[in-house]
């Protein structure tokens, strides 16, 4: 792993931590959060930025298309459920995590895709 990935995996961090800030903000509308909350926004994105690359792998080499999407879908639905709602203040938890996860992996996806048309870049390329 050279300067290049370990810079990737930062900008990811980055990236991710903010598109959950923002997601939580808009299904929540609750847009200040302690330090603890944001710890989490932090652990949510970082366990993404490694996850998404390693399930895109996999699935291009199972020729399974886009199907990582949906497994992170899965995993950082249940990582949002109990990391990230409990500290937000909201009726339904699990709404709430369903469009929290969604908006995020739809962000991320967007991105991703934007990023590879315009800059012929791919932002989870740091994997295989």
């Amino acid at each position: 792993m050279d300067m290049w990935d370990v810079l990737l995996i930062v900008i990811m961090l980055i990236l991710l931590t903010i598109v959950l800030y923002i997601s939580a903000g808009i299904v929540s509308g609750d847009w200040d959060h302690s330090a603890g909350t944001w710890l989490r926004f932090i652990l949510v994105a970082g366990i993404a930025a490694i996850l998404i690359p390693f399930l895109q792998s996999a699935a291009d080499y199972v020729s399974a298309g886009d199907l990582a999407l949906v497994i992170a879908f899965m995993v950082i639905m249940f990582l949002v459920q109990w990391l990230i709602v409990p500290e937000l203040t909201v009726g339904d938890e699990w709404m709430t995590t369903i469009f929290t996860s969604f908006i995020t992996i739809f962000a991320l996806y967007v991105i991703e895709r934007v990023a590879s048309a315009l800059f012929n870049f791919q932002i989870f390329a740091f994997v295989g």
